[in-house]
């Protein structure tokens, strides 16, 4: 017994150590479904750290929650699960922060070294099946005073992601953990971004999940060195889904949203050189990139895990995006008119506002963005799923600033809106969020609903509901291949489901049941879904203008 009380002590102490190296970075929050062990030691240090503790009903969704509070605060968000199933099931949520550079610590009980001669019971191989999904998967053994500061500056490190963590003090590995290697290319490569961008006469700027993976008043110097290059070159500024609002929507240089689909190809083929800027292509689907113009990277970190722009990469600098940016943009000249970046964004804007089937439908998915952007108030965030709606959902809702609008991309993984939604209610409390989601991606989380009517934020969930995985059953065409049941689902009544919960909750048909429903929720602000009847008709259309050959 005294032994084991030992043990205990120390594992509370190496939770201690970690947590307050969490909160001397700005966490505030940790996220999980506790078991026994080590995990209760640390939700303690949460406690008496002057942090909340917000238990979920799974460790998907607390792994996000716990990437996407990393996002919006540049903090580590912390997420903490028992061994074994807690451990398996957490994967996802890692896997989401590591592809879409989240940081985040991930902290789970494990058997201790002690004990795995006799104990098999819930014993995974964790650390190899969660350092696949994180930037390393460690043991804090006590043995390195300073191990817990260096797991926090690795999930800080860029590209910041996840980092495993487990706290055993009879093991003897100690904290293996990689070192931090500072990057940055010669002088030799900034001078020749210099001469490309001076020599350029129709350069665009692509802006990606590197732009926004960064403290936020480097955020904030990168929109303000955007926004000179733009005021004064005129140069057009597209951005992926993440790098949404490093550049506000109501810039004139502002000029759209970029996947490597087709629906950007206005801008990028009259391009003569194309700078990316913190684009990584994580965010891109997977497809030959279309573009004949030199490609030039600025970025945080280098791109060495693909060759996604094959013989179009011409130059890579590596360095503080904001200082590469002025770097690279001094003298920059073009002969862009000064509308160019708007008309572009313009017209995307407008092609999918059209993209409905002839027969309207009574209430479409652009109708569900654009009515809850209207009434929504200005830096009202909105998180999205993966699927057919995030098409409407990203091109659709007008941002000011990072953080307004969120979503996996990296992973591209269905199950995050709702997660991401508690997640951003909870670090931005001022704010409103509407959380944009299909049938499938809620079905995934749905005992969330709970978590969120018992956090009783200000969240209102739209669901776009038309039974079925939209997306695929448009990828189906025209072979049909799987046919209906590989992707339709029984007519479900979330709302009903909602107000189980504990949630308002209204059902609707049509644009002016919406527009009521969604416009008194806002003004409620109370937890509130909002089970939105949409005809799956639409949303051929939309992917076709979006992506031509429904890649």
């Amino acid at each position: 017994m005294g032994q084991l009380s030992e043990s205990v002590a120390r594992q509370r102490e190496l939770a201690a150590e970690l947590v307050s190296g969490c909160r001397a970075a700005g966490t505030t929050h940790a996220f999980g479904v506790p078991g026994g062990g080590s995990n209760l030691e640390v939700v303690g240090a949460v406690e008496a750290h002057g942090m909340r503790f917000v238990l979920v009903h799974g460790e998907t969704a607390g792994a996000i929650m716990a990437g996407v509070t990393g996002e919006l605060t540049g903090a580590p968000g912390l997420c903490v699960a028992t061994r074994g199933p807690g451990a398996a099931s957490a994967v996802n949520g890692a896997a989401q922060a590591l592809l879409d550079r989240q940081p985040m610590i991930l902290v789970t009980d494990s058997v201790g070294h002690e004990e795995r001669s006799r104990v098999s019971h819930q014993r995974l191989a964790q650390q190899s099946l969660l350092g696949s999904v994180t930037k390393a998967s460690v043991v804090l053994d006590g043995a390195d005073p300073a191990a817990a500061a260096r797991v926090v500056g690795l999930a800080l490190a860029a590209p910041p992601g996840p980092v495993h963590v487990e706290l055993d003090p009879g093991a003897s590995a100690g904290a293996a953990l990689p070192g931090v290697v500072d990057r940055r290319d010669d002088s030799a490569a900034r001078d020749a971004a210099v001469r490309l961008l001076r020599a350029a006469r129709r350069p665009v700027v692509v802006a990606g999940v590197g732009a926004i993976a960064q403290l936020p008043e480097a955020r904030r110097a990168l929109t303000a060195a955007l926004d000179e290059l733009g005021r004064g070159a005129h140069v057009p500024v597209l951005t992926t889904y993440k790098a949404r609002g490093i550049t506000p929507d109501a810039a004139p240089w502002s000029a759209g949203v970029v996947t490597g689909a087709t629906i950007e190809s206005p801008a990028l083929d009259a391009a003569d050189l194309i700078v990316g800027v913190g684009l990584d292509p994580v965010e891109l689907v997977p497809a030959p990139w279309p573009y004949p113009a030199p490609v030039v990277l600025l970025g945080a970190w280098p791109i060495d895990d693909s060759t996604y722009f094959g013989e179009q990469l011409t130059v890579e600098v590596v360095g503080a995006p904001a200082e590469l940016v002025r770097f690279a943009a001094a003298g920059a000249q073009s002969t862009w008119p000064a509308t160019a970046g708007g008309a572009f964004r313009a017209q995307a804007v407008a092609e999918v506002l059209a993209a409905a089937p002839e027969a309207a439908c009574a209430l479409t998915p652009q109708h569900v963005v654009t009515i809850a952007r209207e009434v929504a108030p200005q830096g009202t965030i909105a998180t999205v799923d993966a699927g057919a709606h995030m098409f409407a959902a990203m091109h659709l809702w007008e941002v000011a600033a990072p953080g307004e609008l969120l979503i996996s991309s990296g992973l591209a993984t269905m199950g995050f809106a709702l997660p991401a939604a508690i997640a951003a209610a909870l670090v931005r409390p001022e704010l409103s969020v509407v959380c944009f989601t299909g049938d499938g991606g809620l079905g995934m989380v749905l005992a969330e609903l709970e978590t969120l009517a018992r956090l009783h934020l200000p969240v209102v969930v739209v669901v776009f509901n038309d039974s079925a995985l939209s997306l695929i059953a448009v990828k189906q065409q025209p072979d049909g291949q799987g046919g209906a049941d590989a992707v339709s689902y029984r007519a479900t009544d979330f709302a009903a489901i909602a107000r189980g919960c504990g949630l308002d909750a209204a059902r609707v048909k049509d644009v002016d049941g919406y527009r009521a429903a969604i416009t008194t929720a806002l003004a409620r602000r109370t937890p509130t879904l909002i089970d939105a009847e949409v005809d799956p008709a639409c949303y051929g259309p939309l992917l076709d203008t979006i992506r031509g050959q429904r890649r």
